[in-house]
């Protein structure tokens, strides 16, 4: 006779192991960008991305009802946002591969066991949960 697992247990555990790998996993990537805009090979320092933005502002404190100074402000700020996450690069530091398969197997496995616990478990040959 088999024993019966703790589904509560057993999620708690998955958590737990999903925490951690990710902590770890994420604690090993490096962010970092710079400010501006790359097209068509051309690169637009910071001073160039704000200027729309700049001139949109402008326009909208002398005419308060111009349309054209409010779509002027608001691609300004997109492309401010735009030049932001275009910009944005994520490097993995240097690990063992090792330290690489223990966050790996933390990751999944906790992922596993989790979902094991919320998307129902094993079954038996009736379809039945056990």
């Amino acid at each position: 006779m088999k024993k019966r697992r703790n589904p509560l247990a057993q999620f708690l555990i998955g958590l737990i192991m999903l925490a951690a790998g990710l902590y770890w996993f994420m604690s090993n990537v490096t962010v970092s960008t710079h400010f501006g805009f790359r097209l068509w090979g051309f690169h637009f320092g910071a001073g160039l991305v704000v200027v729309p933005f700049i001139a949109g502002i402008i326009w909208l404190f002398l005419n308060v009802d111009s349309v054209g100074a409010k779509l002027l402000t608001i691609l300004g700020v997109v492309i401010i946002l735009a030049s932001i996450i275009s910009n944005i690069r994520f490097v993995f530091r240097a690990t063992s591969l090792y330290v690489y398969l223990i966050m790996l197997i933390l990751i999944f496995g906790g992922a596993a066991l989790v979902g094991q616990v919320l998307l129902g478990g094993p079954k038996d040959k009736d379809g039945r949960k056990k």
